[in-house]
Formats: C-alpha cells, structure tokens, sequence
C-alpha cells in the first residue's frame, strides 16, 4: 500500500483537470492509502495589502479558512483525500528563488508534521512544479518521486526575461534528473525527459466517460438563449487560443451560436471585440461535473489554437470524443492517430471547410466510435498506468 503527496499548482475547488483528477483516482484505488493534496500557497502578504482582493470570491475565503487554521480538510470526493493550504510569510517568492525556498522550508515542517499525524507510510512525492526541486532534497522519507511534467514552464512563462526562463529550464533539467519517474503530456517533452532521465513516460489526459453518458442533456440555463446550431468549446481562454480564428468563424457562421465555457486569462481589451458579437457567447467556468450537459448540446465541439502552440495535445479531447459529437481542431500532429473521428485543420480556410461538413455530419456509427476511445482514455485506466510504473520501480529496487 503506498501513499501520495502532491504538491499541485491547481486550487482544489478549480475546475477538476489533470491535477485533481490523477489524485482523485489514485484515492479511490484499493492499493493506494491516502492522498494529501497541497494546493498553491497563499501569500500573508497579499492578505494584509489586498484583503478585499484575496477575499473576493467564496474559493478564496474557504482556502484562506484552511491555511489560516493550518488544518487538513478531507474532501468530500474520496474518504481518502485530504486537502493542505499552505502560506507563504516572507513576501517576494516568486521574484527571488531563495525566498521561495525559504518559504517553501516552512512549509515543508509544517506538512511533515501533518503526514506523521495522518500516519502517512510509503510516500510517493509527486511533484508539478519545477520550483518545488528542493522537496526533492527535504523529504527523505518518501519510497518514490514524480514529477508531472505538463507544461514547459520555461516557454509557460512569457513575462519572465530570457535569463530568468533559463533559470527555470535549469530548475526543470534538475527535476526531471532528480526524481524515480517523469510522466509527460507530449511525445515533444517525451523526448526532451527521456534524454535526461530514462524513466519518462507519456500519460496522456484523460476523461470520466460515464458521467457523459448519464447525462440527461437538460439545456443548461445560461444556454436556453442560444440559438442553433451550437459550436463550444471549453477550457481556458488565453493567449494560446486563436481570437482570429474565432472571429473569422463567427463571421462565416452566422447562423451558428458560438459558446465558450472557461475562465477568461486575456485583457479586456483583447476579448471586447469577440464579446460584442451577437453570436458569441462567454458562459465563464464550470465545475467538472456540469460540463457534460454543456458538451452534450454542442453540435461541433471545437479546438482554436494558435499555430505556434500545437506541441502537447488539448486537455479536453478525451472530453470531447466522449459525447460523440463532431470535433474540429487545430492541427495537432499528436492527434493524427485519431483518423477520421476528430478534423485537423491546417489553415483558417480548411477550419471553416471541416466546420461545415462536422454541421452536416449524421453519421451513428463515427458518433460510436468516438464515445468507445474516450472509454479508453478513462482517467481510471491513467492511473492504473501510473501505479504499474511506480509499482515497477518500487520491484526494480528489491534484491
């Protein structure tokens, strides 16, 4: 029986992605024990400078409830998984490195007293973030360590100067050198992690098929205004989706109600232009369960990206081929494999070809077959995977 600890860069009460959902169902396994989830750490300084800021959103004020009070909360999901927020007290970490560590240290003695209380034994330390290295050197006690390599931070952080993304390349190098087992999203970081570590693997994201199928397909309320045909999308909106793309679709389409579900990470100014449109429509985030009635009434589920990010495939495929609808991409050469049950458009005129035809698509036995491969890419069978790996090392080590 082992345990996990995972120091996550996702809140817990964010939308439920591949943070949440690899330690979700790791808890529900009856060869896993427990699970403690430790979200991003609260910032005491902020509290004091912007109290109203940090306090705005009930999310908020629940996880500042827990850090303030150092308690783990069990969640509701799984009687095995346990939530920590932890607080940073010395302002500035994410300026200078040893701040951080400083900071970082704190809170490492705190959760080791913790773990001790919950009776943790066999700990797996499952690392996201590249400036969490040093837990690689504190936490002695662990059987495994991982690291969940799912995004490039160097190229993810685009307001840091070259040679402060350096500095986090480093800090990645070291991870990946240091830990048991690296996982990764792309045959792209696949390459880069078996280069400097040979226990890299890619485990891809993955969907809960079932709660599609349940789903009753009731029209959500903040949809009923919307006109078909409906084209979605759901995930973040941010620099990487094609605004261009989408305002020329809305263009072509007009009789088409374009629907995007997610948090919006772009200026105002950016966004203005698509949100005056008369058949755009931002519903804002969702929580992971509600998505299903959303995508279900989606008519073409559609990927926008822009052409220079297409190296690790979009979080929500699985999702999509789950509710057998037509999907429409941005080419993505890690989604080749899925032939002719999803479209990969390679320039703007070819996306608004592939998005007609997908409008007229009525084809049952497709519709199948797409539901039938996102059974495949269950996020239970993802972490069967991850526990046959660590399961694999921990044999390796036997004499």
């Amino acid at each position: 029986m082992i345990d996990f600890i995972c120091f996550s860069v996702n809140n817990w009460e964010k939308r439920k992605a591949r943070k949440q959902q690899f330690m979700l169902h790791l808890s529900k396994r009856n060869d896993v024990g427990k699970v403690l989830y430790v979200e991003p750490p609260l910032n005491l300084f902020r509290l004091l400078v912007l109290p109203f800021l940090e306090l705005k959103t009930q999310d908020n004020r629940n996880r500042w409830k827990r850090a303030l009070r150092f308690k783990v909360v069990l969640s509701s999901e799984s009687q095995k998984l346990f939530i920590l927020t932890p607080i940073f007290f010395i302002p500035f970490s994410f300026r200078l490195q040893f701040i951080y560590n400083l900071n970082l240290y704190i809170s490492f003695l705190i959760i080791r007293h913790k773990l001790k209380r919950l009776d943790f034994n066999n700990t797996v330390l499952w690392l996201y973030h590249p400036f969490d290295y040093c837990l690689l050197k504190w936490f002695k006690d662990r059987v495994v360590s991982c690291f969940d390599w799912a995004e490039s931070w160097a190229e993810y952080f685009t307001e840091y100067s070259g040679r402060r993304r350096q500095a986090v390349r480093a800090l990645e190098e070291k991870t990946i050198a240091g830990v048991d087992a690296v996982f990764v999203v792309s045959k792209r970081l696949l390459k880069i992690a078996k280069g400097i570590n040979n226990n890299s693997y890619q485990i891809c994201d993955g969907t809960i098929p079932e709660i599609f199928l349940k789903a009753d397909k009731k029209i959500p309320h903040d949809m009923k205004d919307t006109k078909g045909p409906i084209i979605g999308y759901a995930g973040t909106i941010y620099f990487r989706v094609d605004l261009d793309l989408i305002s020329e679709l809305s263009n072509r389409f007009p009789e088409c109600s374009f629907v995007f579900i997610g948090d919006i990470l772009l200026k105002p100014a950016d966004i203005l232009q698509l949100k005056d449109r008369q058949n755009i429509f931002f519903l804002g985030a969702k929580e992971y369960n509600e998505l299903p009635n959303y995508l279900m009434n989606f008519d073409v589920c559609l990927l926008p990206y822009v052409p220079a990010f297409h190296t690790s495939p979009p979080t929500k495929i699985y999702d999509y081929l789950a509710t057998g609808n037509p999907i429409v991409s941005t080419y993505f050469p890690e989604l080749k494999d899925l032939g002719n049950l999803i479209k990969l458009a390679r320039t703007k005129e070819e996306f608004i070809i592939f998005m007609a035809e997908s409008l007229n698509e009525h084809n049952p036995e497709i519709r199948q077959m797409r539901i039938e491969k996102a059974q495949e890419n269950s996020w239970i069978l993802r972490t069967e995977e991850i526990v046959g790996i660590i399961a694999n090392r921990l044999n390796s080590r036997k004499p």
